[in-house]
């Protein structure tokens, strides 16, 4: 039998494409909002700093381990106020502190906020100044005038640094733009809280808003070795009765969902908030050991609120002034996860492989 040779061509050159993606495919497939090409090793992180308190060491301490990155979690000053001239004032004060400056031209510095730089403690979407105050964040941390996060509410952000099998992504969130009230706790207060909430059973609540889940969600399908999740708030610890995700336990159900559904291997969270630091685990349907690695505590710590109950943390809680450190093996396919003092030394370190941070088949 005699083939066509221009039919033969036709043929072998629809095989050849036949399982590369469409250029539609290719033009859609997700991306983080800003992306760098240098691989990174070394992440430092660090909220609830407050330019009053004339406690700058950590910075310093910072600098000693030369990270690639430092995340700021929020409440990186302590504004509180619904005086937009007065909140840049607060601002004022954090770029008036040299150390902060000297990390700030060291590393690539990124940031969300928390209650306190939002402009109002414990605020939600409720908080009137709520746009007027994210402009005022994201000209302070110099967001670029093309940057996505000046084209949307919030100030939810993804980063993607690396390439090839060594790109790390961290996801930024915005917990108190789109948050709405949650229930106060009634009754006397109960031995190992702290406080001020109890989880709602309303499910029409919401913590993230729905624009934000779905970019979370486009988000988690960016190609990615490491995925951190960075929450001003922690994912995990609940029972203490601080602000938390539990307290919006559908919400923190849909997050745990969504990192199955897309099967996120490699990915923990990290937080703030509580003036101490710790570890938190839980074990998620399918086996996931999902980790919250908590520092918060920059410049004041609680050692009563570190006493308080969490039936998912690790080792021991830590109320010395802190910032968190997250190391990357890329070679040994490793991240060890510890915590500085003021003076740097690391007071806390827990390895990880990444082969444990996989969900089953």
């Amino acid at each position: 039998m005699h083939l066509n040779p221009l039919l033969t061509v036709a043929v072998l050159a629809i095989l050849a494409t036949a399982h590369l993606p469409s250029a539609h495919a290719q033009a859609t497939q997700a991306k983080s909002d800003f992306h760098q090409a240098d691989v990174v090793e070394t992440i430092a992180f660090g909220s609830c700093y407050n330019p009053r308190e004339k406690r700058h060491s950590l910075f310093d301490a910072i600098l000693k381990h030369r990270p690639d990155v430092f995340v700021l979690l929020g409440d990186n000053i302590y504004g509180d106020t619904h005086d937009m001239a007065m909140l840049k004032a607060k601002y004022a004060e954090l770029e008036a502190v040299e150390p902060f400056r000297k990390l700030r031209d060291a590393t690539k510095m990124i940031a969300t906020w928390d209650d306190h730089d939002y402009g109002l403690n414990d605020g939600g979407k409720t908080y009137s100044k709520r746009a007027e105050s994210a402009q005022i964040f994201l000209d302070f941390f110099k967001d670029p005038a093309d940057s996505p996060r000046r084209k949307r509410e919030g100030v939810y952000g993804s980063y993607t640094f690396g390439s090839g099998d060594r790109v790390c992504q961290i996801l930024l969130l915005d917990t108190r733009y789109f948050r709405d009230e949650v229930p106060r706790a009634k009754g006397k207060r109960k031995p190992g809280t702290v406080g001020w909430y109890e989880p709602s059973t309303d499910t029409t609540k919401t913590l993230l808003g729905e624009a934000q889940w779905k970019w979370l969600e486009q988000q988690l399908q960016v190609p990615a070795k490491i995925r951190i999740i960075g929450s001003s708030i922690q994912t995990l610890a609940y029972e203490k009765g601080m602000e938390n995700w539990g307290n919006v336990p559908h919400e923190q159900q849909r997050l745990f969902d969504l990192l199955k559904k897309h099967k996120a291997h490699h990915t923990f969270a990290i937080s703030g908030d509580v003036h101490f630091a710790e570890l938190s685990k839980k074990d998620l349907e399918g086996g996931y050991p999902f980790y919250d690695f908590t520092s918060s505590g920059m410049s004041h710590t609680s050692k009563s609120w570190a006493n308080a109950a969490n039936s998912y943390r690790v080792g021991k809680a830590l109320w010395d002034m802190n910032a968190g450190l997250i190391e990357i093996d890329w070679a040994k396919q490793t991240v060890h996860l510890g915590i500085i003092n003021k003076l740097g030394e690391k007071i806390m370190n827990h390895p990880l492989k990444l082969s444990e941070l996989e969900f089953g088949k």
